[in-house]
């Protein structure tokens, strides 16, 4: 709870910060470290939800990464951020099997899509964060490049 207490202290504190000097740049520093905290390093739950309907409870760090108590979370996790931005997921590639000779548990096998889903409210704040991540990114390359 301390650790949470002072990324949040640190992030208004720079938000002060930012309103009071009124530049671009620390407003950009701000909204890269609540990215950064939401994505990587917020305590939180795995949230994943399989086909019963039950959700994951085991703790994590960031909205981005599953538990490792169940090795298919991470990737049912990722699949599951993934889906509503992509027609295809990343992972779901039908792979070809490699057919020269190789022993089978060196084979691509064919991966299977994963249908678990994660809570509305973890992937509201992931997508949050990327966005915030990337208009920074933006704002910051725009800034740089100096007056029109």
């Amino acid at each position: 709870m301390a650790r949470r207490l002072a990324w949040w202290t640190g992030v208004v504190l720079l938000g002060v910060a930012a309103l009071y000097v009124g530049t671009w740049r620390l407003w950009a520093l701000t909204v890269l470290l609540w990215s950064l905290y939401e994505l990587c390093f917020c305590p939180t739950t795995c949230g994943i939800a399989t086909g019963g309907g039950a959700v994951c409870r085991n703790a994590t760090h960031g909205r981005l990464f599953a538990c490792t108590h169940v090795p298919g979370h991470q990737r049912s996790k990722t699949d599951a951020l993934w889906r509503p931005t992509v027609r295809h997921e990343p992972g779901s590639r039908p792979r070809l099997p490699q057919s020269d000779g190789a022993p089978a548990a060196h084979r691509r096998a064919r991966l299977t899509p994963s249908r678990a889903s994660i809570a509305p409210r973890q992937r509201l704040m992931a997508y949050a964060a990327v966005i915030g991540l990337a208009v920074t990114v933006v704002q910051t390359a725009v800034g740089l490049a100096g007056p029109w």
